[in-house]
């Protein structure tokens, strides 16, 4: 009965492991990510395609065309695919031309997914031998370990007879070249002087393909950075590329809920937000941290995990994508030194310099980890090091003086320098949260206490010495008392330190106005009637638009402040990203859809636009003691379903519209009635 018993047991754990596997699995699917090529406003070079292994930038209005490939520490600058095919003698280019009478496959349409991009062609003349008319259907797959890339393609034939059909690839190799990952920065590295050459091979399965009439047939093509490599056939390296996504997917969204709702552009938006976060995770055995998570990359820019995108704009989200795989990326951080530098290479190269907002954004990555699992102390003996060591720096009345824009925002005008309103009032927030880290794991109490004094002596110090009663705004001074009223965006991150009044905060939200802050699609990361700071070229600073995450994060502010209509009018500027974009673009603009082509393609921060939907929206509320609560702040009628969420092995799903709120934990229903705030556990 013991052995019997024993098998029973272990049978039901297997059945619950592959259960949980296969729920984490069917969760999310590659398909719930695709978007119509054809709705997009992308810029060519903003579309790409990645594996966590290769990204690459197809060529559009073509079929199988393929622009440059990044597979750190290898960049494919300069490379360009092209598809030509000789049917029944003729040849016929894959190859956008404007004009008629022309023998070039015609473009159709398709679609983006993270894994692949799937694209459609026709072709329909008559030749000296006959009809030629064919449809080609064709995926576009970054390979996941290799450096390189895959294109599978049909071909059907729709005329009444053989039709003979040869593929013959026109390959512009560029420059490609490996680089010292420490050299992927902000921009991708694009020096093959200095740098060892990377040859290319090209592997072809049916190059040469007889289709009976209206019939299909199948051929694969493949480029590959590398010297050599093992071809155990090519629709076995794209099953390899399929496992490795299915293996991400379930565990990097097994934490994430599903959102379902008739109001369509919120349930595109989200899942966009989400995409976003995909995107950036990489697995490469050449890397330091296998995962890791960057700040860009699919362009081979913003290759490096920066500290204030990843942990400064949507730590909970982060946090629930990245689990206990966080920890080794946080502890990266503070093995680089923030003292000294602001994101690492992935080779663990420090990069940058001490930006100002490094001690605010890894105390919030801490913070979101130890409500989503635990306090770790080592992580919280680096929250403090940087908390204290900020009021080492030279101040003047309390407040400290940062320095210039090398160490800010990087305004390409002056005004957000030295003694500014934020990070200042940061500082509170930073404090108030390493004493509330502190306790719970029984820190000393008079240091406890001591925190929670400067916190406040602080917010004292910032609002004499800042705050301009005359403009209802925040000011920045200089060392030698000049002030700038600079009407940016980042003054709302205030809301949240807790250092405002009400009437400061009320006075501070008259300037969220249309035409000043607000625009049809999107914020001014500075306002359109400041003229002295107002520009539109520097957009994620110096207006005409804003950084992807710092819309979202308002709106994140407005719901915690209680003003869900004002945060819903500011959030539903930006889902036309939903409907027009694969992914968020490091910045956009405000006042039409789109994003400047001369900045990186996506970032890491557009989690942050599920970040104000989960907890701003719902209103869900994970907290230090393990407890999670509740507050829904939803101002429409549609009905909006979260669901899997889970939170210290809990599963939540919660139903919500403006008048109705329905919890379910663990399967079983917590609460149904009006909204309000409820401790779900």
């Amino acid at each position: 009965m013991k052995i019997r018993f024993a098998r029973t047991g272990q049978l039901i754990f297997l059945l619950t492991c592959c259960c949980s596997q296969l729920m984490a699995q069917s969760k999310w699917q590659l398909k719930d990510f695709a978007i119509d090529l054809n709705a997009l406003v992308t810029p060519p070079n903003h579309l790409w395609v990645g594996s966590g292994y290769t990204s690459v930038n197809p060529v559009l209005n073509s079929v199988l065309g393929v622009g440059e490939v990044m597979s750190p520490p290898i960049s494919g600058n300069g490379f360009k695919f092209e598809a030509r095919f000789v049917v029944n003698g003729d040849t016929i280019r894959d190859h956008f031309v404007w004009g008629s009478k022309i023998r070039n496959i015609l473009y159709t349409g398709g679609q983006w997914q993270p894994d692949r991009i799937i694209r459609r062609g026709t072709y329909h003349r008559m030749h000296e031998g006959g009809l030629i008319s064919f449809e080609i259907n064709s995926h576009l797959i970054p390979l996941a370990d290799k450096p390189g890339f895959l294109i599978r393609y049909e071909i059907k034939n729709r005329t009444a007879v053989n039709m003979d059909v040869t593929m013959i690839p026109l390959i512009n190799k560029g420059k490609p070249a490996a680089y010292p990952l420490k050299e992927w920065g902000f921009m991708p590295p694009a020096d093959p002087q200095k740098n060892d050459i990377v040859k290319v091979n090209v592997l072809q399965e049916g190059q040469h393909l007889n289709i009976t009439p209206q019939q299909s047939q199948t051929g694969y093509i493949a480029v590959v950075f590398a010297e050599s490599t093992n071809n155990d056939g090519l629709a076995a390296w794209e099953k390899q590329t399929d496992e490795a996504w299915k293996k991400r997917l379930a565990w990097a969204l097994k934490d994430i809920p599903t959102l379902k709702t008739n109001h369509a552009a919120l349930e595109s938006y989200y899942k966009r937000s989400i995409a976003s976060g995909l995107v950036c995770i990489w697995e490469k055995p050449e890397f330091k941290l296998q995962p890791t998570i960057v700040t860009s990359g699919l362009d081979g820019g913003g290759m490096n995990t920066y500290l204030w995108d990843v942990a400064g704009y949507a730590p909970g989200l982060v946090s629930l994508m990245m689990g206990d795989k966080l920890l080794d990326i946080a502890r990266m951080m503070t093995a680089i030194d923030l003292e000294n530098y602001y994101a690492f290479a992935q080779d663990g190269t420090g990069l940058g310099v001490r930006y100002a907002y490094s001690t605010t954004a890894f105390t919030a990555l801490v913070y979101a980890i130890a409500c989503q699992d635990r306090v770790y102390p080592d992580l919280f003996e680096q929250v403090k090091k940087l908390v204290l060591s900020d009021e080492k720096r030279p101040m003047i009345n309390g407040v400290i003086d940062y320095g210039n824009q090398h160490n800010l925002l990087e305004m390409r005008g002056m005004g957000w320098e030295h003694m500014v309103p934020s990070p200042n009032a940061e500082r509170a927030w930073c404090f108030r949260r390493l004493a509330d880290m502190g306790e719970k794991i029984g820190y000393d109490k008079t240091a406890v206490q001591q925190w929670r004094k400067n916190a406040d002596v602080i917010a004292g110090d910032v609002k004499k010495a800042l705050w301009d009663e005359a403009t209802g705004w925040f000011c920045c001074k200089y060392p030698d008392g000049h002030k700038e009223i600079v009407y940016s965006i980042q003054v709302f991150d205030i809301l949240r330190t807790g250092i405002c009044t009400p009437a400061m905060k009320k006075r501070m939200l008259e300037q969220l106005e249309e035409g000043k802050f607000l625009f049809p699609y999107g914020v001014s990361s500075v306002s359109k009637a400041d003229s002295i700071h107002y520009e539109v070229t520097d957009t994620d600073w110096g207006g005409g638009g804003a950084y992807s995450g710092d819309l979202p994060q308002l709106a994140l502010d407005l719901y915690q402040e209680n003003l869900p209509e004002k945060a819903w009018d500011v959030l539903k500027r930006q889902f036309w990203i939903g409907q027009q974009l694969p992914y968020f673009p490091q910045e956009h603009y405000c006042d039409r859809p789109g994003a400047p082509s001369f900045k990186r393609a996506n970032v890491v921060a557009g989690l942050m636009g599920a970040g104000a939907i989960l907890y701003g929206m719902v209103g869900l509320d994970p907290r230090l003691d393990g407890s999670l609560w509740i507050h829904p702040r939803s101002t429409i009628k549609d009905k909006v379903e979260i669901k899997g969420f889970s939170h210290r092995n809990h599963v939540v799903d919660v139903e919500l519209s403006s008048t109705f709120c329905k919890i379910t934990l663990d399967g079983k229903i917590k609460y149904q009635g009006k909204p309000g705030t409820i401790k779900i556990f």
